[in-house]
Parts: C-alpha cells; structure tokens; sequence
C-alpha cells in the first residue's frame, strides 16, 4: 500500500510530519481530516520501495526491490487472461486453498505488469479486513462492476467459487458477441478504406496521364471528362488539404460523440440504420436477457442487476430504457410489462418472461432467451455480411466505372468522327 509523506497543523498551530500508509492519496488526505489536522502538503514517499512506483507513465516504473524497468506496451490485461484467471481461481478455492493464498499464487503467474500489481494490491486489501469484491472495485478497468457485483453475491452466499464459473461462461459470450460486431463492422470499413485509396490513385496518377494526352490534341472535351479532369488536378494540387479536412473531420466527430446530446442521438441512430440495426437491436436483447440471467441466478437483487445491465450496456439509448425498467419495478409495475414498453424486446421475450415472473424462474427463462438471441446474432451476422458484400461492389464498381468511362469519352467520340 503506498505511503505518503505529510506536514500538517494540529488544532494548536503545531507543525507535524511524517508519513501514513493509504489507499490513495485521497483517502489519505481524508485520514489527516478526521483527526482535525490542517494539511500543508502531502505528497508519495519517494524512499517507499514496497510496490512499483511510475515514473514515466507506465513505460519506465520502479519495481517493489527498488529498480528501474522498462515496460513496452501490454498494460492491460486481454479478455483471454482474465478468464483463465478466473478459471483458475474458481478452482483453486474449490480445492481449499485460501483466498489470499490463491491471489498471491496467481499474481505471480500474471504477464500483464498492470494485472499483476492490481492481484497484489487485491491480496494485501483483503489481507488487511477488505471483502473480495470491495477490492476488486477498486480496479473498475479489470473488473467491471458486474464482476465485482456478482463475486459480492458469491460472498454472500457462500458459492464464490461456483459463481467464479458462471463469470467466466458470461465473459466468454460477451467476447464472442463483441468478436461478432467487430466482424460485422471489419469487411465494409476495410472495403470503404481499400476504395478511397483506389479512387485516390486513379485521380492522381491515372486521370493526370489522359489529361496530358488530351490537352496536346487541343480538342474541346466532353463535360464529364473535363469535370473528372478538374477534380483530379484539384485533389493533386491540394491533397494536403483533403486529409487535414478528413483528420478534422474524425477528430470533432469523437469530441462530439463523447458528449452527452452526440452520444445520445449517435446511439439511437446506429439502432435505426438499415441492416446494422437490426443486428445490434437482437445483440442488445441477448446481452441484457445473458446479463440478468447470470446475475438474478447469482442472488443480485432483480434492481440492482437492472442498474448494472444499464451501466454496461455500451448504448445510452439502451441505458435510458434499462434505467426507465428499473423506475417503472420501483413504482410497482411488473418486470413484464415494462420490458413491453419502447419497442425493443419482441412479444416472444414478454411472454417468456411473464412465464418465468409466474413461475419463480426468471433467470432461467432468460438464460434460455439468451442463448436463442445468440443463434439469432451468428445468422443476422452472416446476413448482413452476404448483402454488404454485392452492395460495397457494387459501389466501388460504379465508382471506378465512372471514372473509366469519363476518361475514354473523348476515345470513343472521336472513333465515333472517324467513322
């Protein structure tokens, strides 16, 4: 636990120093309060060598022995290690070893330096009184808080190892779901990208040869050639320009889609367009039925599952109508009825989760909604990829044709003379 040197005044005007070992330097500052001390500094302790110490952001740090090392990217531990982690302390717990025991022998086994100092500082919080899953929150980037909320459920209850499997099972669909947008999004992005470059180099190399060509024939050029022509010697005389405007363009785009209005109203358009909305409309149903399946079987409390589902949903449009759920339960509705207003979830959900509210086994009729959406996803996927593919062809066909053509007008009218 790092530790914090501090000069302060008591109630007296004395001046005090020391130091005080802290969580952060936040809750050590709150430490020096409560016992009515004025704070004139407070900074790290320098000669602390117990933990690794950053001295260049995360690339140059000093290790727990005091030496410097440098780190070449792989700060954040992969979807893939916290799931073996996870496996392996699932398992380890059910074969008796200690909680701490079992977080000191995994940290060590950890290749991600960030991971293995998260692990560490997990172990020392609960060797000092911390539950599992209050010092995991303190590292929400590794372990989100439906992790968190369901290793404190697997606390309660006694069946933390148990839970630790149905962790995993749910982070294996969420990467399989979040691999199926990526897939869905990859193949037009990567058409969109290799058709600019084409088009890019049709305008100024090609274009610029028949130009010169026809310029020292002298004759009188049909509109579209010379329109092509035009817009050719403009893209080759200020390309430099093109791509600040493009670089702009993105840039504000992302401040903008990180406010608030641009990401709601960028949210609820992506789930209106055509094709992709679709797909993203039945992977928001099977991500919310899989993430109340897993956490109501895990003994989550039915609002406090619904307050997480919104807060990881990844969509605000999505989050607003989650959280207008949970308001509609607080006031007396039934989850049912609820999940029928917006639109969103279809009338086969409704009424298997009416059947599950009736008979006492939601989690289990939503864990079998799950697992129907996820075909439904792995065939809207393949749909959707089988009509992008004719489509972007078909764009990046017309477009190169049109260029083609444009330059071999003036061919083709003078064959047209000749003959």
């Amino acid at each position: 636990m790092p530790v914090f040197q501090f000069r302060v005044k008591d109630h007296r005007g004395k001046l005090l120093k020391g130091t005080i070992t802290a969580e952060s330097k936040q809750r050590a500052l709150l430490e020096l309060r409560k016992n009515r001390l004025k704070v004139l500094s407070l900074k790290a302790d320098s000669t602390n060598t117990n933990e690794e110490t950053p001295l260049i952001g995360n690339v140059i740090y000093r290790d727990e022995n005091g030496a410097i090392q440098i780190a070449l990217g792989n700060h954040s531990p992969v979807v893939k290690e916290l799931i073996i982690f996870t496996k392996q302390f699932s398992t380890m717990l059910n074969s008796g070893v200690p909680m701490i025991q079992a977080l000191g022998i995994l940290e060590k086994q950890q290749s991600t330096r960030s991971f293995r100092h998260a692990l560490k500082k997990i172990q020392h919080l609960v060797e000092n009184g911390s539950t599992l899953s209050d010092a995991l929150a303190t590292f929400p980037k590794i372990f989100d808080s439906l992790y968190v909320a369901m290793v404190a459920a697997g606390e309660a209850s006694g069946k933390l190892d148990s839970i630790l499997i149905k962790l995993v099972t749910y982070i294996e669909k969420a990467a399989k779901i979040k691999n199926q947008v990526k897939s869905a999004m990859a193949y037009p992005i990567i058409v969109i990208f290799v058709a600019v470059i084409v088009i890019a180099g049709l305008l100024a190399f090609v274009v610029p040869t028949f130009a010169q060509q026809y310029e020292d024939t002298g004759r009188d050029l049909p509109d579209l050639t010379q329109m092509v022509i035009d817009l050719s010697t403009n893209f080759s005389q200020n390309w430099h320009i093109y791509c600040v405007l493009v670089t702009a363009f993105f840039f504000i785009f992302r401040i903008w889609v990180n406010t608030d209005n641009g990401r709601a109203i960028f949210d609820a358009s992506i789930l209106n367009a055509p094709g992709l909305g679709i797909l993203l409309k039945k992977i928001a149903v099977g991500r919310f039925c899989s993430t109340m399946a897993s956490m109501l079987s895990s003994g989550v409390n039915l609002l406090e599952a619904l307050s997480i589902c919104a807060a990881s949903s990844g969509n605000r449009t999505i989050e607003d109508f989650v959280l207008s759920i949970r308001k509609n339960l607080e006031e007396g509705a039934t989850f049912s009825d609820s999940l029928s207003v917006g639109g969103l979830f279809p009338d086969m959900v409704i009424s298997m989760v009416t059947v599950g509210e009736s008979t006492g086994a939601l989690d289990e009729m939503l864990m079998k909604v799950s697992e129907f959406y996820e075909e439904e996803v792995d065939l809207a996927v393949q749909t959707l990829l089988s009509m992008i593919e004719p489509v972007m062809i078909v764009i990046i066909g017309g477009l190169v044709g049109f260029i083609v053509i444009a330059m071999y007008l003036p061919v083709f009218e003078l064959a047209g003379g000749i003959a």
